[in-house]
């Protein structure tokens, strides 16, 4: 008898803000990119590892989706990137949720932070 053992990941997002000197606006590619590098220079693993993604960002506000035992290393990892490219920047945290219509509703004010194209 084959017995499989199935795990269920849950799932948690994190609402975080970009904080800099001069209020650069950041794309998205830029946001996607450092947190890669810092993931791999802290970790020598990629994001998938941890289902670290990237579900909105706009404005630089963004939402970071992750494994729910990861939510920890996910913080502290938004919270170690202080450059994106040449600029110094800082990461605010916000809130985390189990969802992201909570997480919206509830800590970004309903803005639904739409993704752009560039």
């Amino acid at each position: 008898m084959l017995i499989i053992a199935v795990t269920h990941f849950r799932r948690r997002y994190i609402a975080f803000k970009i904080h800099s000197e001069n209020d650069v606006s950041f794309h998205r590619l830029q946001i996607i990119k450092a947190i890669q590098d810092t993931c791999m220079k802290s970790h020598h693993t990629s994001c998938k590892t941890f289902d670290f993604f990237l579900t909105r960002f706009q404005h630089n506000t963004g939402i970071l989706r992750c494994f729910h035992k990861e939510k920890n290393r996910a913080i502290a990892l938004l919270q170690s990137i202080k450059f994106i490219e040449d600029t110094a920047i800082t990461i605010e945290t916000i809130a985390t949720s189990g969802t992201i219509k909570s997480l919206i509703k509830k800590h970004l004010n309903g803005d639904q932070l739409q993704d752009s194209k560039d």
